[in-house]
């Protein structure tokens, strides 16, 4: 054989090599962004739990560093039952978001 045609055998041969290297390359990008969309669900859900938690604790924590604070007068402390008040109101307070929570279908 001569050596042109030897040449032109190798040069189809090299485009052939770059062409299954550039669909690999496709195909390891495809499943990186795969994996990465994933990751991303997962983390988004993640997040979604908090959000929820937070939203669900917040009233019940403000109402609780309410009466953490040391004032001289609280009405309600002297109240019959005041304190039975007070936990109803902080369980309603965190009740009430997690109702609309579920109203919304935000938990599945």
């Amino acid at each position: 054989m001569e050596l042109g045609k030897l040449i032109d055998i190798l040069i189809a041969d090299i485009d052939g090599v770059k062409e299954h290297a550039s669909f690999e390359h496709d195909k390891v990008r495809y499943l990186q962004q795969s994996i990465m969309t994933s990751l991303d669900v997962k983390q988004n859900q993640i997040v979604k739990v908090f959000t929820i938690i937070t939203a669900v604790f917040l009233p019940p924590t403000l109402i609780a560093t309410f009466y953490g604070m040391n004032f001289t007068w609280m009405p309600e402390l002297e109240w019959e039952h005041g304190f039975l008040v007070t936990t109803l109101l902080t369980l309603v307070a965190a009740l009430i978001p997690l109702a609309y929570i579920k109203r919304k279908g935000w938990l599945r």
